[in-house]
Order: structure tokens, then sequence, then C-alpha cells
């Protein structure tokens, strides 16, 4: 499995050292509820929300074997900082252990938190967002 991000057509592209040991994605659906008279509470079904992702894990900041790209913790920190600062949407694609593609999604940062633990390494939350282009005609 893996989980890359780039930015700006991929401009800068990084993948993410060390897989969070679980994930979820979230397909909200915009349904409403109505109360009627004689049926009580009925719910209209409506269209897709965005999705969203939430990912928990961390950088290292040193060489480990088991890390899928070798580049250290800043550089990612520094990633979604400028990303995220220039109001660039970016792009996450998850493949599997086939490389078979389970999400490629435009997205915005909602939240990025970082902190470090004992060793050094840079602990993070990541939570992204569905991006739309719009296109103006």
């Amino acid at each position: 499995m893996d989980i890359v991000f780039a930015a700006n057509s991929f401009e800068e592209v990084r993948r993410l050292p060390v897989l969070p040991p679980e994930m979820n994605i979230e397909h909200p659906w915009n349904n409403e509820e109505f109360q009627t008279m004689n049926l009580g509470t009925i719910n209209l079904i409506g269209t897709p929300g965005l999705r969203s992702l939430a990912i928990e894990s961390f950088f290292p900041m040193r060489i480990y074997p088991f890390m899928k790209d070798k580049r250290l913790g800043w550089s990612y920190v520094q990633f979604f900082r400028k990303w995220r600062e220039r109001r660039v949407p970016l792009r996450v694609i998850i493949t599997d252990n086939k490389e078979q593609e389970v999400l490629n999604m435009p997205c915005t940062i909602d939240n990025f938190v970082h902190g470090w633990d004992r060793s050094g390494d840079i602990r993070y939350s990541l939570a992204v967002k569905e991006f739309k282009f719009v296109k103006v005609t």
C-alpha cells in the first residue's frame, strides 16, 4: 500500500514514509429529513457530499528499514505547510498492495497538527477534504 500527495499538477510529490495503522475514507451523503403530517419523518435522498480522509502517523527523523520513502521528517512538514499557505489543492493517491488505485482525489488540507515524540520523530495528524475544481462557462 502507498499514500502519495502531489501538488500543483505533480510539480512536487511526497510519498508518506510510514503508513498509518488504520485509516477511513468518509463518504457523506447530503440527505434531508422532513416532518410530514401523515408519515412522520421522511428521508429524501440527496447528493454526495465531499469525501474526507484523516491520517495519523509519524515522519521519521532518521532512516528506518521499513520506510517507504527515505526523506526525513521536516521535508514533509514543509511540504504540507508550503502548499497550504499557497492555497493550492493537493491530490492524494492511495494504492493497495497490488498497485490498484483505491483513491485518487483532489483535496484541501483541513487540519495539520504535528509534534515530537521521545525518539525525535515527528508525530502528525492530517485531515483532508475533497476539492472539486469549478469550471466557469
